[in-house]
């Protein structure tokens, strides 16, 4: 069909990744229409920090952006030695600065540009969706400073949503100056002095960044990182043997409980034969969307009650070195993981005030802060971010929240679903909205897979 525009809202990787399919393998007369509202296209938040210390958890060997070449990173890198800011050599089992795959990431696209196909055209446009109209043919998408464009479909790769409130009890405080509910802001650093105490409500991966980045700034008080369950991260080791393979399709345990049991088992095997609680975790990952799939509502509701913390630490674990330096931290004193629930948040005149229940004992803590920063994670119940998007996309019934809300209603071929309905056959999506379908749907390895499926998809039915 001539003139056809395949529009992608958000242009962080997901979107970047589907863009650089399209561009190498669409038909001529085929318009990509690429709408981020940060001026970079490319590296998204997770890959635009610019702080030395904030580094990849997975080894550069592995990091490559198409499937079957993991090792596209690692030689992007290497060819790049004794340019400014790339290494003077690497090993593929580095664990190298995100800004590094950020660049890799938007010099990937670039050169997708410059060597597509003619008649295939890709336009990157800065601006923000606030909706999406129904037309004949596709849909018409309008910016937040009125400008509208038209397309035969529409791929929604808008990320991870900003973090829930850390308790929903304290909204006249959130609305003061010290609380940072996104942490990736410029303005973290406001209103700390270096000697100043700190709460980072939260102890995994964003806040370990936000330790780093504190730490690289030469802020020198106390980090009181508060989490239910006070779980520390775990590192990456490299090197490790495979843990011989011990799960098969049409073999997958069904019930939570079966699954614990099951990688507990795994994981004595492998201490006993000299080997590493990891490679059970890196074995399961082939099964992992397969596993999520044959649980039952009731069972995914199960494992987000009692078992996600515990999986997450032991699968999303960070770099060797980022251990390394939070545990320096720690044996100072300037990081203290404790365990318990924020009970409240409160302004004083030149402090916050939280107070949490301590777990096992149940007293009550308080402590005075500068500053308050929610690293809870990304927020997954898409049916309560207020974005404009978002609000309007449920006001037309395009999408429809995962019954755990999760994520949005898709089905396995990106298909958006209408609320309480099929397919739009226009709207389609990729990464961290699939979280409810596949769980596993954040990370390269799965964002890369997923872009050359849903690209396959676009160009078969456009």
């Amino acid at each position: 069909m001539p003139g056809r525009t395949l529009a992608i809202v958000g242009g962080g990787v997901s979107g970047a990744l589907l863009a650089i399919h399209l561009l190498r393998r669409s038909a001529s007369g085929t318009s990509i229409l690429l709408i981020e509202r940060r001026p970079t296209v490319g590296p998204g938040v997770a890959y635009s920090t610019d702080c030395p210390a904030h580094v990849l958890n997975v080894q550069a060997g592995n990091m490559g952006l198409l499937p079957g070449e993991p090792e596209g990173f690692l030689r992007w890198v290497r060819d790049r030695r004794g340019f400014v800011g790339f290494p003077d050599s690497v090993q593929a089992t580095d664990f190298l600065p995100r800004s590094l795959y950020g660049a890799y990431v938007a010099d990937s696209l670039e050169s997708a540009r410059a060597s597509a196909p003619a008649g295939v055209a890709l336009e990157t446009l800065v601006g923000e969706v606030i909706d999406l109209e129904e037309i004949p043919g596709g849909a018409r998408l309008l910016l937040a400073d009125g400008r509208t464009r038209s397309a035969t479909a529409v791929v929604l790769a808008i990320g991870n949503l900003p973090g829930e409130y850390p308790i929903k009890r304290s909204m006249p405080f959130y609305k003061g100056p010290r609380y940072v509910h996104v942490p990736w802001l410029a303005s973290l650093m406001g209103n700390i002095t270096k000697a100043d105490d700190v709460l980072v409500v939260g102890s995994g991966p964003t806040a370990v960044d936000i330790i780093l980045q504190l730490d690289s700034l030469g802020h020198h008080g106390t980090i009181h990182a508060l989490s239910r369950r006070g779980l520390r991260p775990l590192a990456q080791v490299t090197g490790l043997a495979p843990h011989p393979s011990f799960l098969a399709e049409g073999r997958l345990p069904t019930k939570v409980t079966g699954c614990l049991r099951l990688l507990r088992s795994e994981a004595r095997k492998a201490a006993e034969n000299g080997g590493d609680w990891r490679s059970v975790i890196d074995a399961v990952r082939p099964f992992t969307q397969a596993i999520w799939a044959g649980f039952s509502n009731e069972e995914r509701a199960r494992f987000m009650r009692h078992a996600r913390p515990f999986w997450e630490v032991h699968r999303h674990r960070i770099s060797p070195q980022t251990l390394s330096t939070v545990r320096r931290l720690e044996a100072e004193g300037r990081v203290r993981f404790v365990a318990g629930r924020l009970e409240s948040l409160r302004d004083m005149p030149t402090q916050a005030e939280a107070v949490y229940r301590q777990r096992g004992t149940g007293s009550r803590v308080t402590l005075r802060v500068a500053k308050v920063i929610n690293c809870t994670g990304p927020r997954t119940d898409y049916s309560k971010y207020q974005h404009p998007l978002l609000i309007n996309l449920l006001a037309r019934g395009l999408i429809d929240h995962d019954p755990l809300a999760l994520g949005i209603k898709a089905l396995p071929s990106f298909d958006v679903l209408r609320y309480r309905g099929g397919p739009a056959g226009w709207l389609f999506t990729i990464g961290a909205p699939l979280k409810g379908m596949l769980w596993e749907s954040t990370a390269i390895a799965e964002i890369r897979v997923q872009a050359q499926a849903l690209a396959d998809q676009l160009i078969a039915r456009y």
